[in-house]
């Protein structure tokens, strides 16, 4: 009887966000560009933060992160620079509490087709520094090997 192991596969880093998160202030909403995958079959994804704050954030807040969908390949969900989407966010991005570098990978689903990803600098009470702050996705699929 042969025996079968699941394998990760992993797709391509794909910067979502860079310099437009320079100086985000605290409550504020950025959206990306449209981004849709070049591979297919992927599920899941890593989503590194990497940032600083100019002061140190209120202790146990952070990011909210939002893929705003697409059904009809002309309308995203509700979600933008000034709208909160009213669902519950795809991702959080937590924050220590200090005014150092802060680099930060979580886990979640990665939406099929085209999105947008939005990102709120979610009541930290700071804004984030001039500069240096990135938002990387890199899809992950899984397969069966015999």
């Amino acid at each position: 009887m042969a025996t079968s192991t699941i394998k990760q596969a992993y797709g391509t880093i794909t910067s979502i966000l860079t310099t437009e998160l320079n100086a985000m202030a605290n409550n504020a909403l950025v959206l990306s560009a449209a981004t849709s995958l070049t591979e297919t079959n992927y599920l899941e994804c890593d989503v590194e933060a990497y940032f600083t704050f100019g002061v140190a954030p209120t202790n146990g807040t952070g990011f909210s992160v939002w893929f705003l969908r697409i059904i009809d390949g002309t309308n995203y969900e509700d979600g933008g620079v000034s709208v909160t989407p009213s669902r519950a966010p795809d991702l959080v991005i937590p924050a220590r509490a200090v005014a150092t570098a802060q680099r930060v990978i979580v886990q979640g689903y990665v939406p099929p087709g085209n999105f947008k990803v939005l990102i709120k600098n979610d009541a930290t009470g700071q804004a984030l520094s001039a500069s240096g702050h990135t938002l990387k996705l890199i899809p992950r699929t899984f397969t069966v090997v015999s």
